[in-house]
């Protein structure tokens, strides 16, 4: 169903920060008094409290299909390393064909979850071809009818000292600096209103710095988003202190060598040191978390602060309901701190980071993250009847919906200004 022309009119409307009573038009005006003109039909949704929809700043969506095989609390399960043993085993013998069925399940339960915009972190490149597997995420992208930022993602070593690398590496993953550069200027052309192209260094251990801070100034130059997995575990600090030999960590080495900016987005940064993380901030750059994800594989809990530029990701996707991610950000925070205040982390600020800071580490700023006149029509509706936030006034929604609600409580998601998802 598209809404294209129309006037809504919900229970509740997202705007500056606050739920508010108003009718919203697509996307011209905005008000409590907006009504139909010219022939415009008018949009009931009594019930529904509307938010921006949900931009996931971190996805492998592929790693969806390793559910069911966590071997947590099994004996030699209990390292992010092993469950990498089994995600490179995933995709050994994976096609074209192969790579658009594991990602177009993984987009279509992301829109149930009321995520509109998701930033892909892909390195599965080479099936058949060379980079020939890019092309299958946008068309599983384009067919669940989400927004996509395809993150192609630079890999070409794997480790520091460059090691003979893993069969499924080579064969999957790996690709020279020019070859990369090449492959992500070409995809640029496929970019459309719901399409667009960033890059990514996958890690310091799989990409040199000179190269990483190569791929960041292409990517400046082109004003594309650059993102990197950054000190998500202690191995990697502890691996990059011994190639470096020096007490340097990936950040510091980063932060010495190349200036970070508002297109340049760690991903993690869970060991990242406070002091690094407000340089980061201080300096633009974005910082996405992966709440979820990092409980799931044992990572830890970063650093984050009130000034980090935060936005959140499914990641690893074994789990996808993005207001679990939210209040796992929080929750994890509180925990770790005795503190029910810690990074400022209100459910309102955590939709700001859920919306804004997403489109902002995405440099989707002037298309989506907010219900602002000129962008594009990206919603996810809740259903404020539902017996879990039934009788919340407008000042106590937010909070009840990111503390208290799941996906069941989704009642529609639109893309482009197109339905997308209807609870039956």
């Amino acid at each position: 169903m598209s809404l294209r022309g129309t006037v809504i009119r919900p229970r509740f409307l997202w705007v500056g920060g606050r739920f508010e009573e108003a009718r919203l038009r697509l996307i011209y005006q905005i008000g409590p008094d907006v009504e139909p003109v010219d022939g415009q039909k008018l949009v009931e949704w009594p019930t529904l409290a509307l938010l921006p929809g949900f931009i996931n700043t971190h996805s492998h969506a592929f790693h969806r299909h390793l559910r069911g095989r966590s071997e947590i609390g099994n004996e030699g399960g209990d390292t992010f390393w092993r469950w990498r043993d089994n995600m490179y085993n995933l995709v050994d013998d994976v096609d074209w064909d192969g790579m658009k069925k594991l990602c177009l399940a993984t987009f279509r339960e992301m829109i149930q979850a009321g995520i509109t915009t998701v930033g892909e972190f892909h390195y599965v490149h080479h099936g058949s071809g060379r980079f020939d597997l890019d092309s299958a995420v946008l068309a599983a992208a384009k067919e669940a009818g989400i927004r996509i930022c395809l993150l192609t993602t630079l890999y070409e070593q794997a480790g520091f000292d460059a090691p003979e690398p893993h069969v499924i590496q080579k064969k999957r993953f790996i690709s020279t600096y020019d070859d990369f550069i090449k492959h992500a200027d070409g995809l640029r052309k496929l970019e459309d209103e719901t399409t667009t192209i960033g890059v990514a260094a996958h890690s310091a251990r799989a990409v040199p710095f000179a190269h990483i801070g190569e791929l960041w100034q292409w990517a400046e130059q082109q004003q594309l988003p650059f993102h990197i997995h950054l000190e998500e575990q202690p191995k990697e600090l502890a691996d990059c202190q011994k190639f470096m030999n020096s007490a340097q960590t990936p950040v510091d080495v980063i932060l010495r060598r190349i200036k970070p900016g508002p297109l340049f987005t760690g991903v993690h940064n869970t060991y990242t040191t406070a002091e690094n993380m407000e340089k980061l901030a201080e300096l633009g750059a974005n910082v996405s978390v992966c709440p979820c994800t990092e409980g799931y594989l044992g990572d830890g809990i970063p650093a984050i602060s009130s000034k980090t530029h935060l936005s959140f990701g499914t990641d690893c996707n074994n789990r996808i309901c993005f207001i679990e991610e939210l209040r796992w950000a929080a929750f994890t925070q509180h925990a770790k701190h005795n503190s029910r205040n810690i990074a400022g982390l209100s459910a309102e600020r955590l939709l700001k980071h859920a919306t804004v800071g997403g489109a902002r580490s995405l440099n989707l700023s002037k298309v989506c993250g907010s219900f602002d006149v000129g962008k594009a029509f990206d919603c996810v509706a809740f259903d404020a009847a539902s017996p879990v936030i039934a009788g919340l006034n407008k000042d106590e929604l937010a909070d009840g919906i990111v503390f208290g609600c799941g996906n069941r409580e989704i009642a529609k998601v639109a893309v482009q200004g197109l339905i997308r998802h209807e609870k039956p």
